[in-house]
């Protein structure tokens, strides 16, 4: 949906979510369009919004398929950092870590620093951040629902210096008090940063968004339900008929789940196996409530 907002403008809206905004009508339709892949073939206009009809130029699957190629061009150090944004709970990271394992990278886990990646989650200073870079300067770094990281205008700062497209990528920590002795004030960043974020594209800095290479999946829920059959057909573990009459159920009610994603649709199918006959009031009652 597209409509008008006191305080932002011309917003565009998903599911609820701002995934873009603009000072004019005409702006945000250039933005949909140059960030979202997206053009808008139909509109009827209301006294308040403008509703329209998005045909988006990249299918559900080949937006995955990038991530895999972007995750591949980043790890080669064709780019040096890679945004994943988008609806959360259907494969973003799950995709990065596939594709990291296809390439035969290995992950640090606790007690091992020999690996080749390293990843992030949760909250996130700006000293962290640079404690965590200079670690890690030679590897790739998954920062995975770390907004408050790039949110602080320090830790946007240095990811801004890890990220520069210099020659040399020199971070810097300027402080008066005292810091660890084995972390130095400065150093050279050689690794590769990856960001995965259920936030709206325009909520990242700037600076880190043009040193990046982009990937947005916020989906519709139609596209949701296309997302959710296309892992539901590479599941072995349940019967096809099991998976048939789930998808049905989704489809016929994705307007009513509180948070229609892959785990939500899985619990579907648990249910529908666990319960067996009448399984479809309960599991809707319980995702109405997720």
């Amino acid at each position: 949906m597209i409509k008008y907002h006191d305080t932002y403008g011309w917003i565009y809206l998903v599911d609820k979510r701002i995934v873009a905004r603009s000072k004019t009508e005409e702006g945000l339709k250039q933005k949909i369009k140059q960030k979202f892949g997206v053009s808008i073939q139909h509109m009827e206009t209301g006294a308040s919004s403008v509703l329209p009809k998005v045909v988006s130029e990249f299918s559900v699957k080949e937006r995955f398929d990038f991530i895999e190629k972007f995750t591949t061009l980043c790890v080669k150090g064709v780019i040096p950092s890679l945004i994943i944004t988008g609806s959360g709970g259907l494969g973003k990271t799950f995709t990065v870590l596939k594709t990291l394992e296809k390439l035969k990278l290995k992950e640090d886990t606790i007690g091992s620093v020999d690996g080749d990646f390293v990843f992030i989650k949760g909250y996130s200073t700006a000293r962290n951040v640079y404690k965590t870079l200079y670690y890690n300067r030679t590897k790739v770094v998954i920062f995975d629902d770390c907004d408050a990281s790039f949110k602080d205008p320090i830790g946007a700062a240095i990811f801004k210096a890890a990220l520069d497209s210099g020659s040399r990528r020199i971070i810097d920590w300027g402080s008066d008090s005292k810091e660890e002795s084995d972390v130095p004030p400065r150093f050279e960043f050689l690794g590769k940063v990856i960001f995965i974020s259920n936030l709206e594209m325009y909520k990242f800095p700037q600076p880190i968004v043009s040193r990046s290479m982009l990937t947005d999946l916020t989906l519709s829920l139609e596209e949701k339900v296309d997302r959710i059959e296309f892992i539901f057909n590479e599941e072995k573990q349940y019967e096809e008929e099991d998976k048939t009459e789930v998808l049905e159920f989704i489809r016929k009610n994705m307007d009513k789940f509180k948070d229609l994603n892959v785990r939500s649709a899985f619990n579907a199918l648990k249910m529908k196996v666990a319960l067996g006959k009448g399984w479809e009031r309960p599991t809707l009652y319980s995702v109405t409530l997720n």
